[in-house]
């Protein structure tokens, strides 16, 4: 069971009490006008007009999918701004006992995690399964949802 990840953020302290691990899903059924991440409601359509607004090259078009190397990229944002479907392809499918590897390098420094997106309901067996994980490493857990 895979679900597509926007971004980790490592050190959050507004996502949740106590600094914690964010973790970002792509992906919602609404379209809210004062959307907070709106990159995230979208998914990529993998038509490739990001690939051309990328400077770093960090985007390529691989057959039908656009793919993104995390290790080439500098967050400039260029590609957000060049979709014309308002989405991100900086996203990566992970399993929840991948996520939790990323969360344990974290740990002793937060108290818990927090799921958001997006839409992260749309990921139940995900969410279930991740925080279960987060739970049996004494983290406390934190949905935040529409």
């Amino acid at each position: 069971m895979e679900a597509l990840v926007n971004k980790i953020i490592p050190f959050s302290s507004v996502d949740g009490p106590g600094n914690r691990t964010a973790i970002f899903l792509q992906g919602c059924n609404f379209n809210c006008q004062y959307c907070h991440n709106p990159e995230t409601i979208h998914l990529c359509g993998h038509c490739g007009v990001c690939v051309g607004a990328c400077p770093t090259g960090a985007l390529q078009k691989e057959g039908e999918t656009v793919t993104w190397d995390p290790g080439k990229c500098c967050q400039c944002d260029a590609c957000l701004k060049a979709c014309p479907n308002g989405s991100s392809p900086r996203t990566k499918k992970m399993t929840p006992q991948q996520v939790m590897d990323e969360v344990k390098k974290n740990m002793p420094f937060i108290r818990g995690i927090t799921v958001s997106g997006g839409e992260c309901t749309q990921w139940p067996r995900f969410v279930t399964t991740l925080f279960a994980l987060a739970k049996k490493a004494g983290l406390h857990t934190l949905l935040d949802t529409n």
